[in-house]
């Protein structure tokens, strides 16, 4: 889903969301079996990032536990 360089030149959430995605959103309906929720290793600070990927639509969403770091909705 991403190059070697991807990390390099793409912002801590971008790398968040493909992290995610690569991990439940499989190819070709780019959606999980079901509803996945989970947490990873913060891409900018290394905190924990809670996330969720939607089996109805593919949609993610994440969010940093620590203050002022990323989150996103998609």
């Amino acid at each position: 889903m991403t190059t070697p360089g991807f990390g390099a030149f793409s912002s801590a959430v971008a790398r968040a969301m493909s992290e995610v995605r690569s991990q439940h959103c499989a190819p070709p309906t780019y959606r999980p079996a079901q509803t996945a929720r989970g947490t990873i290793r913060c891409t900018k600070c290394g905190g924990n990032l809670t996330y969720t990927a939607s089996a109805i639509d593919g949609r993610t969403s994440g969010r940093c536990s620590s203050a002022g770091c990323i989150k996103w909705t998609d």
